[in-house]
């Protein structure tokens, strides 16, 4: 089957990589075909992987009244470029990336009658409720299936026999068995771009109270602004509270991290304090590559970390938890060690790979 996947993401963000990975699972079944915004780092990264890739110039609604009076007749020009795209490449199923963008259901209206699944990355309950209806409602008129990536997003939509929970396989290998640890201290992890309600404020206030009860430790950031000038504000505003703090000699803040896996290896416990997260490809790094995890429980990673058995659970935004959490595993290598363990354990038996494409192809039928 020839599958083109709609994806509007402007940086690598967890959602394309999941995209990403699912066509690399697949392709030996199926064809996969990309369509991406237009200057979008991610075009390239989708050809060096062998796909073929088609790019738009993809418009966002937000809150200005100039996007909001563009949106419309930006949607009906890619929605016309678009149907010539699936026509050329002869497209069997069109796969939306997430239920916020509208292309898909916009073909429909224009006479596409082949398969079109949505998945939905984000939470639902996090979208402003007037959009959040809008769009979940188009996706489920116009869709053959609405796929939740994880029992939290599937529990926050309304009840249509439309919706299935399909988890992203874990479409990872281990190329390097021993990574060694570079730092003088016990390194913490904080793997995230640079968005707002990703959680990164809330570790480094819980890390200043760690590092009173335990002072060889460190905190690195690493994550992208995605391009994006409130991203940027937002990271600057977490260095300047860093400076604020004392902190700067024993926290770093670095770009976009290639290799993931020598990251995640190199850090003895990665954080991930997210005010709601549909899944969390880093959760499930983490525990595929061996490093604990402390996160919040905030949807997804409840499904991906054992509660004191694969890693630590805290509350959102409650920095007095996530600081005894942090000061109780970095003062206890045994339980990191039995944490990592189970962890790898865990997220290879449940996410499988196999698993995932037989649950896909079964979609399909």
């Amino acid at each position: 089957m020839t599958i083109l996947i709609i994806d509007n993401s402007v940086a690598f963000t967890g959602a394309f990589k999941c995209a990403l990975n699912e066509a690399l699972a697949l392709k030996e079944d199926h064809r996969f075909v990309f369509v991406l915004p237009s200057g979008s780092p991610v075009v390239n990264l989708a050809k060096e992987k062998g796909f073929q890739v088609h790019t738009l110039p993809f418009r966002e609604i937000s809150k200005s009244v100039q996007a909001l009076a563009i949106y419309p007749f930006a949607l009906i020009k890619n929605t016309i470029a678009l149907r010539k795209l699936v026509r050329k490449e002869q497209v069997e199923l069109i796969q939306v990336n997430d239920f916020y963008n509208l292309l898909g259901a916009a073909l429909r209206i224009f006479g596409y009658k082949n398969k079109l699944f949505t998945y939905v990355r984000f939470l639902p309950q996090t979208i402003p409720s007037p959009l959040r209806y809008i769009w979940l409602f188009a996706a489920q008129k116009y869709s053959d299936k609405i796929v939740a990536v994880s029992d939290a997003v599937l529990n926050q939509l309304p009840k249509n026999v439309k919706n299935i929970r399909l988890y992203d396989p874990v479409n990872l290998s281990e190329q390097l068995v021993n990574v060694p640890h570079s730092f003088d201290k016990l390194s913490f992890l904080y793997l995230a771009n640079f968005t707002r309600g990703k959680g990164q404020n809330y570790a480094l206030e819980a890390f200043a109270k760690t590092l009173q009860e335990n002072p060889n430790i460190q905190l690195t950031f690493a994550g992208s602004n995605m391009g994006l000038e409130k991203n940027e504000g937002y990271r600057q505003e977490l260095i300047a509270r860093t400076k604020e703090l004392g902190l700067s000699k024993v926290v770093s803040f670095q770009t976009f991290v290639e290799n993931v896996e020598v990251a995640i290896k190199e850090a003895d416990i990665m954080l991930n304090f997210s005010d709601g997260e549909s899944f969390s490809m880093t959760c499930l790094e983490a525990s595929f590559y061996g490093t604990p995890m402390i996160a919040t429980r905030c949807g997804g990673p409840e499904e991906i970390i054992e509660h004191n058995l694969t890693g630590i659970l805290v509350e959102k935004a409650n920095i007095s938890e996530m600081a005894t959490a942090m000061i109780s595993l970095s003062n206890n290598e045994t339980l990191r060690k039995q944490f990592a363990e189970a962890g790898k354990t865990f997220v290879r038996k449940k996410f499988s790979l196999d698993t995932f494409i037989h649950s896909f192809n079964a979609m399909l039928s």
